[in-house]
């Protein structure tokens, strides 16, 4: 019966630290350490994915904390369900569950609804603000980098039979951006 840990963070700027000294508070000293972003699926994830790989029957995964497992609710549910099947216990240390426990999975399954119902609030509440600033006619996203003038000059030298690539070279734009321009006069 192996002991292993596992910490994540989503960017080189942030730190594993603090959840390394939670886990080795734990006694573990088999701690696998990545950089990832939690939306990415945990078997897309390749420490995790190897770690797995590596867990027998018997053993047991503990994280720091939940969103360490990742942000996706069913994909987290999946990780836990299949850590079950093999009999292998997941320890989440800041919230004291154990999954090996009846009443742990089910506290686990209602935080992880709870968080996921949380995500959605968010996403409803930005839409929502970004459909009230397009209504006050506040223009949303990144500014034009081209004037009008300089659209109109574009769709004219496409139109006397200049490339896209020697168009896109002058106004040091991407080839993409002189073809969208070209077209919306078609």
């Amino acid at each position: 019966m192996a002991r292993y840990g596992y910490a994540r963070v989503s960017t080189d700027t942030q730190t594993t630290e603090p959840q390394i000294l939670a886990l080795r508070n734990e006694g573990l000293e088999n701690i696998v350490v990545e950089t990832v972003s939690g939306s990415v699926p945990a078997h897309d994830r390749v420490e995790l994915s190897s770690l797995l790989k590596t867990l027998q029957s018997g053993d047991s995964l503990t994280v720091a904390r939940l969103d360490r497992l990742g942000r996706d609710t069913v994909d987290v549910l999946e990780l836990v369900r299949l850590l079950d099947q093999r009999d292998i216990r997941l320890r989440i240390l800041n919230l004291g569950i154990e999954t090996g426990t009846s009443n742990g999975r089910l506290f686990l399954t209602i935080l992880m609804a709870m968080a996921e119902f949380e995500r959605e609030l968010i996403r409803e509440r930005t839409q929502a603000g970004i459909a009230a600033a397009r209504a006050a006619g506040k223009l949303i996203g990144r500014p034009p980098c081209l004037t009008s003038v300089q659209r109109q000059y574009i769709r004219e030298m496409a139109q006397q039979g200049k490339s896209l690539r020697t168009i896109s070279g002058l106004f040091s734009v991407g080839r993409t951006t002189v073809h969208r321009i070209v077209q919306q006069t078609a």
